[in-house]
């Protein structure tokens, strides 16, 4: 596909022309550092979402985690996008591209991608993080060259299990989480395949959260916290379906993923308190 092809496609989905060249670029950004790396890091979170689940929720970071014990200098990762980017950076106008370090550590290491002051993207790497053997693998040409770059990514069933940890995990609840959730869970997601359930599982134990701690946290998905955070990152028409229904089809399908998990502190009371509550709406 070339470039005006693939803006075209990702303007179809709902993203402005300007959110559209920031995914072809942090999509020229994952080629061109898998075919530096091929065997180093595995693509996660809203751009593994966005580049092969069809999402619509603009994400301006690439999430990588590592497979190897020790995650490539960031001074390499910055070589590299210096040398790849800028062809099609000039292609987007969004030349001259600034490309710096932010943070360089052993088990993270993040960089800003910008243009004229404003960051268009991250680049985050990190060795923190549920990998397991659920991956999947993607072959992707370059937008400016014969260049093919292999991208291994999470499978959709690893994603659901990372965006289940992240939403009973992070300090404070995100709606980004739910909104994720139901995605993955509309494409067939499940947690009933090899050793997810039970990974979930034994996060929830380890963490000490019971089905009324969950129940709590998922009734935090409410109208004031999905407008505040999905919809400046969501299409008007989308975000407004999911305002007409309060919300509740990510309450609904957040509810669903943990009453998969075989445990005493999750249960059928989770998900049915929250079918009731869709169906008096």
């Amino acid at each position: 596909m070339n470039l005006a092809a693939e803006l075209d496609s990702l303007k179809a989905r709902g993203f402005s022309e300007d959110r559209a060249k920031i995914v072809v670029l942090i999509r020229e950004a994952a080629v061109a550092i898998f075919r530096a790396f091929p065997d180093s890091f595995l693509l996660y979170g809203g751009a593994n979402l966005i580049l092969f689940h069809n999402s619509t929720r603009h994400s301006a970071d690439l999430d990588l985690l590592a497979l190897t014990t020790n995650i490539p200098e960031a001074s390499e990762i910055l070589t590299v996008l210096n040398s790849d980017l800028p062809p099609l950076a000039e292609l987007l106008k969004f030349a001259p591209l600034e490309i710096q370090i932010a943070k360089s550590e052993k088990d993270f290491k993040k960089l800003y991608v910008s243009h004229g002051g404003r960051v268009l993207f991250t680049v985050d790497l990190t060795r923190m993080g549920s990998i397991l053997n659920h991956t999947e693998e993607y072959k992707f040409e370059s937008l400016t060259s014969s260049e093919v770059g292999t991208i291994k990514a999470a499978s959709p069933n690893l994603l659901l299990l990372q965006k289940a940890e992240a939403f009973v995990l992070r300090k404070f609840v995100k709606a980004r989480d739910a909104y994720d959730i139901k995605l993955l869970l509309d494409q067939g997601a499940t947690l009933h395949t090899a050793n997810l359930n039970e990974h979930l599982s034994d996060v929830l134990r380890w963490n000490e959260l019971d089905d009324e701690q969950i129940k709590e946290k998922i009734n935090l998905v409410d109208n004031k916290r999905c407008a505040a955070e999905l919809k400046p990152v969501l299409p008007e028409d989308e975000f407004n379906e999911l305002l007409t229904a309060d919300f509740k089809p990510l309450r609904r399908a957040t509810a669903e993923t943990f009453k998969e998990l075989d445990i005493t502190r999750t249960n059928d009371r989770l998900v049915q308190h929250f079918i009731r509550s869709g169906e008096d709406g």
